[in-house]
């Protein structure tokens, strides 16, 4: 396969195809949902996030040991160092610092009020019973994040490393990760939490990491404001203690970075995939 080739495959056409899988898992999750609900299918999203997240994992997971079995790359995954668990878990909270900042602002933007009046109803999860709602938090916080971070850095970031160019790895595996929720507002917040995610890949070139980062997000976003009251003083104290993990988050990226030769020298992305794989030759 000529280097074109590869990187017509590894920017566009694998990740459109793993998005539309995903897309395609999502339907069926839905789908399932019918099933099983009837007619008022759309009110049990625990049921659809469940079915969605078990079977994205289980046809994602397949992928990655099909793609170990022809010696192809793919993401580790490991318990980490104890810095690798602090760039993860600082990570999550810039990410809500700045989704914070991001909605601090937004509304008071005339042309996007439209848009935030959808993103408010689109958050708003209605579940029938306590059951549903336990689903919808579970499947938000733990079994989404292991699929779209399976997705878009097992499969698509990792992909795109192979071309030698990590930086437009995390650059471009944002904007799919971003048009993939498909909502405006959304799509904005969600571009800037893949760069975040994208360079805890790739500083620490071990997927649990960005699990946590994006679970921690998950979490903190939604997770627990679907299953407690939350009073306005401890949101502030939420919202203030994720902008201050901001310029924490920032340091934490430069020195990680700058620790990366060090850390995976014998790893480091070639650019040239012949060099990387013995044994095959284009």
């Amino acid at each position: 396969m000529s280097y074109r080739s590869r990187i017509f495959v590894r920017l566009l056409l694998g990740p459109v195809a793993a998005i539309a899988v995903y897309f395609v898992i999502i339907f069926l999750a839905a789908e399932t949902a019918y099933s099983i609900h009837g007619e008022n299918y759309l009110q049990y999203e625990g049921t659809i996030a469940l079915v969605q997240g078990l079977g994205g994992i289980l046809v994602f997971g397949i992928w990655l040991v099909i793609k170990k079995k022809m010696i192809l790359p793919g993401p580790t995954w490991a318990i980490g160092k104890p810095y690798d668990w602090y760039m993860a878990l600082v990570g999550g909270g810039c990410m809500l610092g700045l989704a914070a900042i991001y909605f601090l602002i937004v509304p008071n933007i005339p042309v996007a009020t439209k848009a935030v009046e959808e993103y408010r109803e689109l958050m708003n999860v209605s579940s029938p019973s306590q059951t549903d709602l336990y689903l919808s938090v579970f499947s938000i916080c733990i079994l989404i994040p292991i699929l779209e971070e399976i997705i878009f850095r097992g499969c698509i970031m990792e992909g795109m490393m192979e071309l030698g160019h990590p930086y437009v790895a995390v650059f471009l595996s944002a904007i799919y990760f971003g048009l993939m929720h498909g909502q405006v507002i959304q799509i904005c917040y969600a571009f800037v939490s893949g760069i975040v995610i994208g360079l805890i890949y790739y500083a620490t070139k071990n997927i649990v990491m960005t699990i946590i980062s994006h679970s921690v997000f998950n979490i903190f976003g939604s997770g627990i404001y679907l299953l407690f009251h939350v009073s306005e003083e401890a949101d502030n104290v939420i919202m203030w203690v994720t902008i201050l993990c901001i310029p924490i988050f920032a340091v934490l990226a430069f020195f990680m970075l700058k620790l990366r030769p060090s850390r995976f020298p014998e790893q480091e992305e070639t650019g040239d995939i012949n060099k990387m794989l013995p044994g095959r030759h284009t």
